[in-house]
């Protein structure tokens, strides 16, 4: 497959998308359909139960379910791929989406488009986030953003006053560091996590400084100077005492499983993760949580995105893609199904169904909504996905990251080191 170019909606597609009436179609019996997604408890007893509606109400549809947390997710479905043998439907990241679509993994949903599967009441965004090269790959099931989540008890322990002495929506690393260090002083629990480690925390920062995580010739866009500067940022944030200790954020470096995090273990007052996230962090914890964006430069340019959380797509192995477009279908429009996933994986993409769930949102799913009212127009523009290689670049990133946590070379070293190296890897990838 040639080289991807900017994303492009596909135009001849528009009748199709204006269609509301979906035709009820008829399969053979037993018709069987996988879905594999990632997932963690609260979105596995979601989905499973989304699967058990949409079997009840297809009863010539067998639709089965398969879950792994995400650190093991990617290495199963790459031996899928390989044997040939990986599910209808998949679960999908935009970061790694191109990489699949470059390899045939998944394909074109476009034929399916009006008849099994109808997206004319998706946000014309989350589309065009799923075309690529003029066809229509992926289907949104939540839009996403980068969230700082903080403990309300903590920082209202500590006396730091929200729209006051912080505002969620607007904080610059040295305000974090002055707050992080209060909230230790008076509660004793760190009051951040250390992000030295975290290239989601790392790429924002990068688009505050004025570059690109990726450039349009798939070329590596931080220099050393952003490199440098953003490990030295969370240096002096972590010198202050407002992070855990070094060895202890290095033992946490690339860990997803929410269960672990400090803010949910009680070792810190604030965490970073994207927001579809926010709901599966509030079930773990008794303290409620408030919702900020990442902090900023003095600058204010801002550096997070909204793009879908996650997508499903349709692989090259279906042996049933008509019947698995419209399980797809399904999983975004049916509102007995859309009611059960809720805001778990993002907010959704179809207006109807973001007005019937209102009414019934938990608290936690008001605070995730609130955020992506307050954050509209204070947001980067949507970049392409990243290049192939870009996992093993933040990959990369994290393992070096730890021997700057671990005090075992300086920045400078360690910077040069990792720019090195992701430089090499996209040029072989």
């Amino acid at each position: 497959m040639g080289k991807f170019t900017r994303r492009t909606f596909l135009s001849v597609t528009g009748s199709a998308i204006a269609l509301s009436a979906m035709p009820r179609l008829a399969f053979a019996e037993d018709t069987a359909v996988r879905h594999f997604w990632w997932g963690n408890p609260e979105r596995d007893k979601r989905t499973f139960a989304v699967i058990d509606i949409y079997n009840s109400k297809n009863p010539g549809v067998k639709v089965s379910g398969e879950t792994l947390g995400f650190a093991d997710y990617f290495t199963k479905l790459t031996t899928q791929i390989a044997g040939g043998n990986m599910p209808d439907v998949i679960q999908q990241g935009y970061g790694v989406l191109f990489e699949y679509i470059a390899n045939g993994a998944v394909v074109p949903l476009d034929d399916y488009v009006g008849k099994s599967l109808d997206i004319s009441k998706m946000d014309q965004s989350a589309i065009d986030a799923g075309t690529v090269d003029g066809k229509f790959y992926a289907l949104s099931i939540g839009a996403n953003s980068h969230m700082a989540m903080y403990n309300t008890r903590l920082f209202e322990e500590a006396g730091v006053n929200i729209g006051e002495t912080f505002d969620p929506y607007a904080y610059t690393y040295d305000q974090l560091k002055d707050i992080a260090k209060a909230i230790k002083d008076a509660t004793g629990v760190a009051g951040t996590d250390d992000n030295t480690a975290d290239y989601q925390n790392f790429s924002d920062f990068t688009v505050q400084k004025g570059a690109n995580l990726y450039n349009e010739d798939g070329s590596y866009g931080p220099t050393q100077e952003i490199v440098e500067e953003y490990w030295s940022t969370w240096g002096s944030i972590r010198d202050a005492g407002g992070t855990p200790p070094g060895p202890e954020s290095a033992a946490l470096a690339g860990v997803s499983e929410l269960s672990q995090l400090g803010v949910v273990t009680g070792k810190s007052a604030m965490t970073y993760l994207w927001s579809n996230q926010l709901v599966g962090v509030q079930g773990l914890m008794q303290d409620t949580l408030g919702a900020a964006v990442y902090p900023n430069t003095p600058d204010m340019i801002p550096g997070s995105v909204i793009q879908p959380s996650q997508f499903v797509c349709l692989t090259r192995d279906s042996a049933n893609p008509e019947a698995a477009t419209a399980y797809m279908s399904a999983f975004v429009n049916d509102l007995d199904m859309t009611k059960v996933l809720g805001l778990e994986r993002g907010i959704p993409s179809n207006a109807d169904v973001r007005a019937a769930l209102e009414p019934d949102l938990s608290p936690a799913e008001k605070v995730s909504v609130d955020f992506f009212d307050k954050i509209q127009g204070k947001t980067a523009a949507l970049p392409a996905p990243p290049p192939a290689g870009a996992g093993e670049v933040e990959q990369t990133f994290e393992r070096l990251a730890v021997s700057v946590l671990l005090g075992e070379r300086s920045i400078p070293e360690v910077a040069t080191d990792f720019l090195n190296q992701a430089k090499a890897i996209l040029a072989r990838a």
